[in-house]
């Protein structure tokens, strides 16, 4: 590699880390890095290291709204710091950091693997893992509090095992894979559809016989689904379904296909790496039907490629068009929460980042002057440290942090408080009762049933504080509800400027 390729790279790695550990320099900086429902884990967490297992409201109400093994993790900060909310959020970020940077190492030896007999391979490599790292949405995700980062870590982990691997399969190897399967499948539960694809994969484009595969993939998924199945029977047994609460309640709200034309914009922004596009811009049609087009000519591409693709390069092309296609059917035609599916998405980045990079470095070999060649390469660097530099400067206040902030200076701590959204509220007050059901199957139950108020009203809730919308609860009849709670509590704050509404139960 060149001097000044060298010199790039170094530039962005360093930018990356920076970005990264800058929060823990301002103790507010880095309690505003945690997202919403990295406040939920985080809860969790702090209980099973306090010994009130996995819980919410101090310790009350029991829970399986999370993804596990990240929140175990997490647990091992809070006991090292005997329950210390902020001193535990310091090394949670050092973690988080920590997983990220090995990701992107990971990535980059992976690219160099995957791509040896490529020419320019260690720049494809070495690009993909640097812009990845660099980018300021993959930061934000990777420093959210949840267990996004490790799960792409993993995600990365698990197709070099897959995709990198030379040597024929064996047995033992079989086991060794469903055993690592079935610990990614307590990173995040919809790697279910990752080990969908490592199966078929195996099953139709290995290279040795069909039956041998066959009992490979079979002896490999058994493993894997018994690995997993501590979680399911937990989750069967005490909140009897598999799926997570957490799950259940974002199903509620969920139309078939609501989310497919949400897709395009997501896809492209991870396919660009560096470059996100603003949500105001990701709903308008033009947008949409702009990255439709682009992914389309992605397509084409690929297709225009494939018979020049080595066979490990058509297998990793083939398992991560399957695990996006899983993604799709499962968030765009099935579950709720657009908002979300930037995250959801993140596992696949990585490999869009090494897709980008082979392309990148191919249109610059391709490109015959050298002033649009260095005047991209300018533009390029321009964008990052300009996104980097818009990150440091607009230190934009945590969504819900209004809300603990009243009720810190209002309500004592003994005092029952109830919210809709309560990953942040919840981590600061402990007495605090979740009511969209994400950490609470009382509450799930109760919306299920369209009982919130009663639930609200037989429980010793005292006040409700949340964004300004709740106001409603109190100005409007509910339609969907029989109780009219505005006979029970009066409205004590309605602030839209900072999006706050504090609602007191009637003496």
């Amino acid at each position: 590699m060149n001097k000044s390729f060298i010199i790039l790279i170094t530039l962005f790695i360093g930018i990356g880390l920076f970005s990264r550990l800058e929060p823990l320099l301002d103790e507010q900086r880095m309690l505003n890095t945690v997202s919403e429902d990295g406040y939920l884990m985080m809860t969790i967490a702090r209980n099973m290291a306090l010994g009130l297992g996995m819980s919410t409201a101090e310790g009350t109400i029991p829970t399986n709204g999370t993804q596990p093994l990240t929140t175990f993790l997490w647990a091992g900060a809070y006991w090292l710091e005997n329950g210390d909310k902020v001193n535990s959020i310091f090394w949670i970020t050092l973690l988080q950091c920590l997983i990220a940077t090995l990701a992107a190492f990971l990535l980059w030896r992976f690219g160099l693997q995957i791509l040896k007999e490529r020419p320019k391979h260690n720049y494809i490599a070495s690009l993909a893992a640097a812009t990845w790292y660099v980018s300021p949405f993959i930061s934000n995700h990777t420093m959210n509090g949840l267990e996004t980062g490790f799960y792409g870590l993993m995600a990365i982990l698990t197709v070099m095992f897959v995709i990198g691997r030379s040597k024929p399969w064996t047995l033992s190897y079989s086991i060794f894979l469903g055993i690592f399967l079935g610990i990614v499948f307590w990173v995040r539960n919809d790697a279910s559809f990752l080990i969908l694809a490592i199966c078929l994969i195996h099953l139709f484009m290995g290279d040795n016989k069909f039956w041998h595969r066959f009992w490979q993939v079979n002896i490999m998924g058994l493993t894997s689904v018994l690995v997993a199945l501590p979680w399911l029977i937990y989750n069967k047994l005490n909140f009897d379904s598999i799926m997570p609460i957490s799950g259940q309640a974002q199903a509620l709200t969920a139309e078939l296909g609501q989310n497919l034309s949400a897709l395009p914009p997501v896809l492209v922004e991870y396919f660009f790496v560096f470059l996100p596009i603003p949500n105001s811009l990701q709903k308008l049609l033009p947008v949409v039907l702009l990255c439709v087009g682009i992914l389309l000519g992605i397509c084409f591409i690929l297709w225009r490629l494939w018979p020049h693709l080595k066979l490990q390069e058509r297998r990793l092309f083939v398992l991560i068009s399957i695990y996006i296609t899983g993604f799709s059917l499962f968030y765009g035609l099935y579950f709720g929460a657009v908002h979300f599916l930037s995250r959801y998405f993140f596992p696949v980045s990585p490999f869009l980042a090494l897709l980008w990079a082979a392309i990148v470095i191919w249109a610059w070999q391709s490109i015959p002057w050298q002033v649009l060649r260095y005047g991209t390469a300018i533009l390029f660097i321009a964008i990052i440290l300009g996104l980097f530099v818009r990150n440091q400067t607009n230190k934009v206040k945590h969504q819900h942090f209004q809300v603990v902030e009243w009720v810190n200076q209002n309500i004592p701590n003994e005092t029952w408080v109830a919210a809709v959204q309560t990953g942040t509220l919840g981590y600061f007050h402990d007495r605090t009762i979740n009511l969209d059901g994400k950490v609470n199957p009382e509450a799930l139950e109760a919306r299920k049933h369209r009982q919130v108020f009663q639930y609200i009203l037989d429980r010793k809730i005292e006040y409700l504080v949340d964004w300004v919308g709740i106001a409603e609860w109190v100005e409007k009849p509910h339609a969907k509800e029989s109780i009219r709670l505005g006979q029970h509590f009066d409205l004590l704050v309605k602030d839209p400027q900072r999006n706050l509404a504090v609602l007191r139960r009637k003496l």
